[in-house]
């Protein structure tokens, strides 16, 4: 089954996941991920 999962994000977070993208810096996206998608993944998995 197909779930999607949504993030809003601010101007300055958009700005910073650009930088991650563009640099190809895989700590920092990483720390990204989890900042962002924290909690939000198992929510799904669990019945969300």
């Amino acid at each position: 089954m197909k779930k999607a999962l949504s993030v809003i994000l601010e101007d300055a977070e958009i700005i910073e996941l650009i930088r991650i993208l563009m640099d190809d810096d895989a700590d920092e996206a990483l720390v990204w991920l989890k900042t962002h998608f924290k909690g939000k993944a198992r929510d799904l998995l669990e019945g969300g």
